[in-house]
């Protein structure tokens, strides 16, 4: 993938990024990372290096998220979600809703809008030649 272009195999690459660390962080399937803090008190330092790892990526996408979308953009990108999952469950018959079910919803939200920032953050940079970093002053 090129940084001069902008196209759905980017998208896909972000989205799958960001799925990962959702999911990463937290699934209901038993396999996360929150899952394996609770196990026990083994691999202290693994988990507490995966842990600071996974919080810098966290944070990195949500400031990148929320400094291009803005508010009003996370709230639309949230609400299409919502209308999207309405739509597909009352499309497939599924009128009620397991609570593991809306978690996931709400992780699959979660990474939509990292992945719409990411992927506008891209779009943003290429068309306005915005870098969205910040500058240390010396």
């Amino acid at each position: 993938m090129s940084a001069e272009r902008f196209d759905w195999r980017g998208v896909v690459a972000r989205g799958l990024f960001s799925l990962f660390i959702v999911f990463g962080v937290y699934n209901p399937s038993g396999y996360s990372y929150l899952h394996w803090v609770l196990q026990g008190f083994g691999w202290f330092w693994a988990k507490l290096a995966v842990g600071a790892l996974l919080t810098i990526v966290v944070l990195m996408l949500w400031r990148t998220t929320r400094g291009v979308l803005k508010l009003r953009g996370m709230i639309l990108v949230t609400l299409f979600c919502l209308g999207a999952g309405m739509t597909l469950a009352n499309l497939t018959g599924a009128g009620v809703f397991s609570l593991g079910s809306l978690v996931t919803g709400a992780l699959l939200t979660l990474a939509a809008l990292f992945t719409a920032g990411l992927s506008y953050s891209h779009v943003d940079h290429r068309l306005g030649g915005i870098s969205h970093t910040e500058e240390v002053a010396k």
